[in-house]
């Protein structure tokens, strides 16, 4: 009898082998998807304490969508997700991507605020200032500097940040982030940009719209303890026209029509300021 039962089991047993053989699924995980890698990519790392490196990382199939479409998903992600600390993707494949079709994904990420830079970075140049008053005004009134006067670098207006942004026809908060180095400023329609010192990128967010990053020429930086921004990409961000007169060397900023700010009253304004932004 237990022979029997033994030949039995045997017999089951060799059945199943050979039913997996020619299957390749076992019964009862029929639906279990089957995982495989297609891909995989080179990343370049740089972080804010100056630490840099690469890492090589996988792709694997996804039954929802082809090969090709997996990769770029996976790619196209760090366009989107803010990774500060991933400079750029630099193979796939083993492969420089600016020789494979995803060419597109290749160079330095652009992140919210910016990308980090250093001192001995390649590309960074000491700006050329020119020695000559500029004046500044809004809406017709002229903008009152007390201390660091606007500058010219590289044919660009240069002005102290919180003059310009706290000025009452344009009332946008502005935040400093000693650690990453960035200045955030968000007016009263909502809109906000970001700008990061020596940083050429920066940001522009609306409610309910994608980030756009943005490129100016110049970097902000900090003079006599002043942090000062290129005008003409700070106002035309938050929505003003900036027109140059060269004769007068005088900026000459106006709201543009449409836009509703819902501004303060000037001694409302001050007082929110005063308060640290709570009304």
């Amino acid at each position: 009898m237990r022979k029997n039962l033994g030949l039995i089991l045997l017999t089951f047993v060799l059945l199943l082998i050979f039913s997996v053989g020619a299957f390749a699924v076992l019964p009862g995980y029929e639906d279990v998807e089957k995982h495989y890698k297609i891909a995989d990519y080179t990343l370049e790392f740089l972080h804010y304490d100056g630490r840099k490196g690469t890492g090589t990382f996988p792709i694997y199939n996804d039954t929802r969508y082809t090969d090709e479409e997996k990769i770029e998903f996976v790619l196209k992600g760090y366009q989107t997700t803010n990774l500060t600390y991933v400079h750029r993707i630099t193979h796939v494949n083993g492969i420089p991507i600016e020789q494979t079709k995803w060419a597109k994904y290749g160079g330095v990420i652009q992140h919210v605020g910016g990308n980090y830079e250093y001192p001995d970075h390649p590309t960074k140049q000491e700006p050329v200032v020119e020695p000559q008053e500029v004046t500044v005004f809004i809406n017709g009134e002229q903008v009152i500097f007390p201390d660091q006067k606007p500058i010219i670098i590289r044919g660009r207006t240069m002005v102290p940040l919180r003059v310009i942004f706290e000025h009452e026809y344009v009332q946008a908060e502005v935040k400093w982030n000693e650690a990453e180095r960035t200045v955030t400023a968000t007016d009263r329609t909502g809109k906000t940009i970001v700008f990061r010192i020596n940083e050429n990128n920066y940001r522009v967010q609306e409610k309910g719209k994608e980030g756009q990053i943005k490129y100016t020429d110049v970097a902000p930086i900090i003079e006599n303890g002043r942090t000062l921004l290129p005008l003409r990409a700070l106002s035309e961000s938050l929505d003003f026209q900036v027109d140059w007169i060269d004769k007068e060397r005088k900026v000459e900023i106006t709201e543009k029509k449409g836009k509703d700010r819902k501004l303060l009253s000037p001694e409302r304004w001050q007082e929110y300021l005063t308060k640290g932004g709570k009304a």
